[in-house]
């Protein structure tokens, strides 16, 4: 598991939890999960919304109080104002559902996950085995409760977040306490990598993180040379010569036509008719006495 989304928060801010309660539902690709709590306390700040995008493991979720009245001092947090003080044990508790980072596989076995003793809580140091739920050899699927981890404070079920094989179980159960981290088992891909784990002793598994912390990354420092730039001329469009107009050949009217001033009337326009002239004499009456229409005047 490497991201996560809250589906639904089951205790809303200011409100109370007990230890084995459910505070949210989480989804990955691969199942859905509750995250129970493991201590009492109360909800004093959601710092993700339910079915926001989802979350990178190790980021912060919300923030718990163990008293009531301390809820009203986180109403505007956010994780960045704490300096990251705060909001760290937000961040362990959104890595509550899935195991600690698998370390690097040994070069002589086939490709394999060495799984820690998950932090179950914030504050939660070390637990034990209380069941194994998957024997070695023993198939899984994303949900399925691998073992039972007990603390000083609750009991939660270890499931699983993706499908794969238990090939070997590096603590008994009812055995002492596993601080956090330690690793508890291995498990593969395929069934047939199981039998490669039978005598797998966790110290055969190198351990990554202290070589990577103690290796200081090399930055080497590079100065960018300064570029002129010379600004390109704005194009300037180039001028459109007027097209010149067509000559349009017109057929002059007969002497004495009366010109209807290129209205409907066809060939009466060229015409010299009685009901041409008719029909001016009405249009002056009718302007004389009402005003232009708007129309053009036949003469």
């Amino acid at each position: 598991m490497e991201t996560g989304t809250i589906s639904k928060w089951n205790v809303a801010e200011g409100e109370s939890f007990a230890a084995g309660d459910s505070i949210a539902v989480i989804e990955t690709d691969k199942a859905t999960i509750d995250f129970e709590a493991q201590d009492d306390g109360v909800l004093a700040k959601q710092l993700v919304e339910a079915g926001a995008a989802e979350i990178a493991v190790g980021l912060p979720i919300m923030v718990t109080v163990e008293e009531a009245d301390d809820v009203a001092a986180f109403a505007n947090f956010t994780p960045d104002a704490s300096g990251g003080e705060a909001a760290a044990p937000a961040e362990t508790a959104a890595a509550a559902p899935a195991a600690v980072a698998p370390t690097t596989p040994a070069e002589d076995l086939p490709d394999h996950i060495v799984e820690g003793m998950p932090a179950l809580s914030p504050t939660m140091e070390a637990g034990s085995i209380s069941k194994w739920n998957i024997a070695e050899g023993e198939a899984f699927s994303a949900g399925d409760s691998i073992a039972v981890i007990e603390t000083d404070k609750a009991s939660m079920d270890f499931e699983a977040q993706d499908d794969g094989f238990l090939a070997k179980q590096l603590v008994e159960a009812g055995s002492a306490e596993v601080a956090v981290g330690a690793p508890i088992m291995v498990t593969v891909e395929e069934e047939e990598d199981v039998a490669a784990f039978k005598n797998f002793d966790a110290g055969s598994a190198p351990d990554t993180s202290a070589t990577e912390a103690s290796a200081p990354a090399v930055v080497e420092e590079v100065k960018a040379e300064p570029v002129a730039v010379a600004a390109a001329p704005a194009p300037v469009a180039a001028p459109i010569a007027a097209a010149p107009a067509p000559a349009v050949a017109v057929a002059a009217a007969p002497t004495g036509a009366i010109s209807l001033g290129g209205s409907a009337w066809g060939r009466l326009a060229a015409e010299k008719s009685p009901l041409a002239k008719l029909l001016a004499s009405k249009q002056k009456q009718y302007i004389g006495k009402y005003g232009s229409t708007g129309h053009s005047p036949i003469v």
